[in-house]
């Protein structure tokens, strides 16, 4: 008797799917913004989805959470006193900015059954929900960013794609806000998406960025479980880049990558620029 296969499938295009095969369906629940789905993996263990496409998985989310946190951090050498986190209602961003010394961590995520269902299924990941140091917050983030003023060394911005409740979070008015939050001189970081399927979301943070702070860079990352594997991010502060000698590695991320990740392909470089 042959044993039914189960598939979660990504779609990227019409000719191009991603598909992991599945143990099991552990969570489908439709929010006030999104839908959530959670399943267990072969190979790739927990798979959290929203509305379709991979947020993360156990196996790879490491690579997105120290490319979020750490290259930011080591390039410009950030204070470690206050950090904003917009979106990342998984908590790996704040969690990860804990283990790099951050005195206090503001989380503002817009959809608090992620926060649940991270605190159920990935305890390990949000842990920082749990650390009195970490200030979560449910609430839209571009209101509260826009409310903020000179108050923060470090802004993440840990959204899904600009669509949607992420929209706003892409535009040049939300970007002024993240930079009016800032303590002078600090940084701010957005995902930028995939520069092969995504280009709207890379060139919308660059163009954005660029109206607003002095300096803007982008890098890149391999993230297997992510559209084409190839991930972009994109910073930007009125301060320059600083490159910290004493870099604590990851994982992914290390002294070379430190370096490495804001070495561009030219194809890349022809669209931000």
């Amino acid at each position: 008797m042959k044993l039914i296969e189960n598939w979660f499938s990504e779609r990227y295009s019409d000719n191009l799917q991603l598909s992991f095969r599945v143990k099991d369906q552990l969570l489908s629940v439709r929010t006030d913004f999104q839908r959530i789905d959670l399943f267990e993996t072969f190979d790739f263990g927990k798979l959290l989805t929203i509305d379709g496409t991979v947020q993360l998985t156990e196996y790879d989310e490491h690579i997105y959470h120290e490319m979020i946190t750490m290259l930011p951090f080591y390039a410009f050498g950030i204070k470690s006193d206050s950090a904003l986190v917009i979106g990342g209602g998984d908590g790996g961003t704040a969690t990860g900015l804990l283990s790099l010394g951050f005195n206090s961590v503001t989380n503002v995520e817009i959809d608090s059954q992620v926060v649940e269902v991270s605190k159920k299924f990935f305890p390990n990941l949000s842990s920082a929900f749990k650390d009195k140091r970490c200030n979560l917050i449910i609430d839209d983030g571009i209101k509260y960013a826009k409310n903020s003023k000179n108050k923060f060394d470090f802004i993440l911005v840990d959204s899904t794609d600009p669509e949607g409740p992420a929209e706003g979070l892409f535009s040049v008015e939300f970007y002024h806000s993240i930079h009016d939050a800032l303590k002078e001189g600090g940084v701010a970081v957005t995902q930028s998406g995939s520069p092969l399927y995504q280009p709207k979301a890379i060139k919308l943070a660059n163009s954005g960025m660029k109206k607003v702070f002095k300096h803007v860079y982008t890098y890149c990352c391999f993230i297997p479980t992510y559209p084409s594997g190839f991930w972009s991010f994109t910073m930007g502060s009125d301060s320059d880049l600083d490159f910290q000698k004493d870099v604590r590695h990851g994982k992914y991320f290390n002294s070379e990558i430190l370096h490495g990740a804001l070495k561009l392909p030219q194809f890349v470089r022809d669209m931000i620029e």
